[in-house]
């Protein structure tokens, strides 16, 4: 006996890009469109009717946007599918992903992208686990970038140091990894917890769960992460507010 196939919902204001993913997604075989409206004044009606397992959501929309419809469906308590943005623009990856996206698919939609989340999407029914959207957990305590390559997602305790480069700044993981995303060390810095992060001076922001020594002779932070060390410049001033720091703690 076959396994069921997922049911499914499109929300897209263009007709031909409707009728694209549908065909695109009825080829896959694992999952039947339901529903479908250009309408996006209908699609609360429409989901509500139908519940879907996976609802393919376009985001810009004339009048109601994807993110209103969302909204709506948490007002009438609906249950809730696994949500899968479909947008030609993307600017509101970060967005999406507060509202707990189970994926988010940049136009024109690739076939094999499309397969992997469709794969996903069925393996969560498989699990018993009410397919509820879960590609971020605690999502809010991720951070979330866009880069070259598309979304990155970092857990802050993952995260050893932040340097500045210019309009850039490059992440240094544990795991060895390096993540450079287009946003100012400011800005990353408003974002982490000033509990566990320290800004060392115009460069660096260190996490200080990884330091390990404190050379005040070369104004150096030492981190230790996976048998490396990482030297860190810090400022004269800083070293003394760090120091307090650290022994109040």
């Amino acid at each position: 006996m076959g396994r069921k196939k997922l049911t499914a919902v499109i929300i897209e204001d263009e007709q031909k890009s409707l009728e694209l993913l549908r065909d695109l997604i009825n080829s896959n075989g694992g999952v039947r469109v339901t529903g479908y409206t250009t309408n996006p004044d209908e699609a609360i009606g429409l989901i509500e009717e139908l519940k879907p397992d996976i609802l393919f959501l376009d985001i810009r929309m004339p009048g109601m946007n994807g993110f209103d419809i969302l909204d709506g469906l948490s007002e009438l308590k609906s249950s809730a599918p696994a949500i899968v943005f479909t947008t030609a623009f993307d600017e509101f990856a970060v967005r999406a992903f507060e509202y707990a996206a189970f994926d988010y698919l940049l136009k024109p939609i690739d076939p094999g992208r499309l397969t992997l989340t469709i794969n996903r999407c069925l393996a969560l029914k498989q699990s018993g686990s009410n397919q509820q959207p879960q590609l971020l957990k605690e999502v809010l305590n991720k951070l979330i970038y866009r880069n070259v390559s598309g979304i990155i997602i970092i857990d802050p305790s993952e995260l050893v140091y932040v340097e500045a480069a210019g309009n850039y700044s490059s992440f240094r993981l544990s795991d060895g990894r390096n993540e450079t995303v287009t946003v100012s060390l400011g800005k990353v810095e408003e974002q982490l917890d000033p509990i566990y992060f320290f800004r060392t001076g115009r460069t660096f922001v260190i996490n200080l769960r990884f330091l390990k020594k404190i050379n005040s002779k070369k104004r150096e932070c030492i981190l230790h992460s996976n048998g490396n060390d990482f030297k860190c410049d810090i400022s004269h001033d800083k070293i003394k507010i760090l120091l307090e720091r650290l022994k109040n703690s």
